[in-house]
């Protein structure tokens, strides 16, 4: 990628010097190990890192997360909190029969816990079918047109309350929303986007409604409720990569078994950021495989999902449970819209020259995390702080008042987000415009006389 030196770095550099939320309910770690110096050390400044050969819960779930390339920037959270998925071929199971798939598409929001996925398919008998099938928290629907109802837009949705537990499932039992749920269920408060290794005490194999075991063949199996979805509990088991290979869902009687392989960072390659999805995903239903995904394009950049509750819905469900309390790890800080501005008096004068603080630019000589064990080589602090920079900008992380477009708008705005470095002027080296191009270098007063 290539950026525009002076706006990424002070975007950047002000993105990392926000302060960081307190984890109510959480077991706190030990102090120590948060130091930010530099040294021939790889792990030298990082937040938190297990003793090799560690096999307790903190250790296994900050690797869990580490391997899959979730923690980003220096302070090193789960910063992964929308996912774009697409699948070139494969089959889904429609009235019990499969369905050759010709178009799929997962939108994921992890911070609304909601999610929308649209295919088409063919059946046995040559006839094509699509649906859009919709999950928000306790809501679901189907379709015909995404975003029908909301803000006027034309189509039919039916609610469909029996969807809502195999929907919410699909969500927390896939390769980044496992690990997102094993930590959750370490908490009294869910704080999305922590580090496993900042919340969890050494040395202990459960905390809370999660524990961590290991297998004869020496995997590490992790076990944890099922946000939204009561009694239902996941099972992961870990590859030797600490990748999520599968997950056993367990409620009551059904049985729902994930398995994903094929590990890589399957974003266009325009947007390599180095967060690791799955090329082939199966999913089935009491040993029936329902659905059978071959990935073809992923984007992990946090990019725009949402999924408004249509106003029919909400009337035909009328759900009365809330979504669970969640604060999120990193935060922009609010704005002070009460805070009178000051006002120096008659005109103040800015002439002479104007530059960055220093800084800035030691920050980013300095900062960026350090290379992930699964990270290509060569890699860097500083090419991880490019990386990274997809997830910071625009910042959709920790952010729920972002607004609601309209629908026939949104493909629109996350078409923008994926391809920021083709469309954004500052990739190219372009001038900014403003406000974005930030002060001028020099202002020279105009003459009065």
């Amino acid at each position: 990628m290539k950026f525009g030196y002076r706006w990424t770095t002070a975007a950047f550099a002000l993105v990392l010097t926000i302060g960081t939320a307190s984890t109510p309910g959480a077991q706190q770690a030990p102090a120590g190990a948060q130091g930010r110096g530099r040294s021939n050390d790889p792990n030298a400044g990082a937040p938190y890192t297990p003793a090799a050969g560690a096999r307790d819960l903190r250790s296994v779930l900050f690797n869990w997360m580490w391997h899959q390339g979730m923690l980003k920037g220096t302070d090193e959270r789960d910063m992964v909190g929308m996912l774009e998925y697409q699948a070139k071929g494969g089959t889904i199971q429609v009235d019990g029969q499969p369905c050759t798939l010709t178009k799929f598409r997962a939108s994921t929001n992890y911070q609304t816990l909601s999610q929308r996925i649209n295919y088409t398919c063919t059946r046995a008998n040559q006839q094509t079918y699509s649906n859009i099938e919709v999950v928000s928290w306790q809501y679901a629907w189907n379709e015909d047109t995404p975003g029908a109802e909301i803000a006027g837009t034309k189509g039919k949705v039916a609610a469909m309350p029996a969807a809502v537990q195999e929907r919410l499932i699909r969500i927390w039992a896939s390769p980044q929303g496992a690990p997102k749920s094993a930590l959750a269920g370490t908490m009294n408060t869910w704080t999305l986007g922590a580090n496993p290794g900042m919340v969890i005490a050494d040395g202990v194999t459960k905390v809370g409604n999660t524990s961590v075991s290991w297998d004869a063949a020496g995997k590490p199996v992790v076990t944890f409720p099922i946000p939204g979805v009561p009694g239902a509990t996941g099972t992961a088991t870990l590859d030797a990569k600490y990748m999520t290979e599968k997950v056993v869902v367990t409620q009551g009687a059904a049985t729902t078994e994930f398995t994903y392989s094929d590990y890589k960072d399957w974003n266009s390659k325009l947007n390599k950021i180095e967060v690791f999805y799955a090329g082939r995903l199966t999913e089935r239903k009491n040993g029936a495989v329902v659905r059978d995904l071959t990935t073809s394009e992923t984007e992990t950049g946090n990019v725009y999902v949402v999924a408004p509750v249509p106003p029919s819905v909400q009337k035909a469900m009328n759900v009365t449970t809330k979504a669970p309390a969640i604060v999120f790890a990193k935060q922009e800080p609010p704005a002070n819209t009460t805070a009178t501005v000051p006002r120096l008096g008659a005109h103040p004068d800015l002439t002479g020259n104007w530059a960055w603080n220093d800084w800035i630019g030691n920050y980013m000589g300095n900062g960026g995390r350090r290379c992930g064990p699964t990270q290509e080589k060569p890699c860097n602090r500083a090419t991880n702080q490019t990386e990274d920079f997809e997830l910071y900008s625009p910042s959709r992380f920790g952010m729920l008042g972002r607004p609601t477009y309209k629908p026939e708008n949104w493909d629109k705005v996350q078409k923008l987000d994926m391809w920021t470095n083709k469309e954004d002027p500052v990739m190219t080296c372009q001038p900014l415009g403003l406000p974005r191009q930030g002060p001028p270098r020099r202002i020279t007063r105009p003459r009065t006389t």
